[in-house]
């Protein structure tokens, strides 16, 4: 019997340790370890978005990953061509117009080193609106590599996938 207790007290450690382990790496990294809360970078995209008589472009705001901009740059190209039309709508506050309030940003998900996935809330003329993000490490920073809502994909939307 004793035997038995022992391999099931080391199995036990053994699934607690993998908890553990797999818990660390989906946890949000701290601000000592270095890196940004990935909240806190996609509300910082919103802050020129509330200023009287601004006019940001989305791609400057922010950081967009080496895939999204390839794919941007693509849509570009065919839009010239005259093969599609161009973004219509600027995909951070899910409209052409905006006057945007009482920003949130919280992170749904992230993997150590690699992926978050924020979650905004926003209002934008009057509407509540949600906006989720799909970041990406890259540079050592996070950058946007998809933003989507409800009704749209930008990354479906640019490459012609809608």
């Amino acid at each position: 019997m004793r035997r038995r207790d022992l391999i099931a007290a080391l199995a036990a450690g053994a699934a607690l340790a993998a908890c553990q382990r797999q818990q660390a790496k989906t946890e949000a990294p701290s601000a000592g370890a270095g890196r940004a809360d990935p909240a806190a970078v996609v509300r910082a995209f919103y802050q020129p978005y509330m200023g009287e008589n601004s006019h940001p472009q989305f791609e400057q705001v922010a950081p967009l990953s080496a895939a999204l901009t390839a794919d941007l740059a693509a849509m570009n190209a065919r839009t010239q061509a005259g093969d599609e039309s161009s973004l219509d709508f600027d995909p951070i506050v899910d409209a052409q117009d905006f006057q945007v309030s009482d920003v949130t940003a919280t992170t749904e998900a992230i993997a150590e080193n690699s992926h978050a996935v924020v979650r905004a809330s926003f209002t934008n003329l009057g509407e509540r609106k949600e906006v989720v993000y799909d970041l990406v490490w890259q540079d050592n920073r996070w950058k946007v590599d998809n933003i989507r809502t409800a009704q749209w994909d930008l990354r479906q939307v640019v490459t012609g996938g809608h």
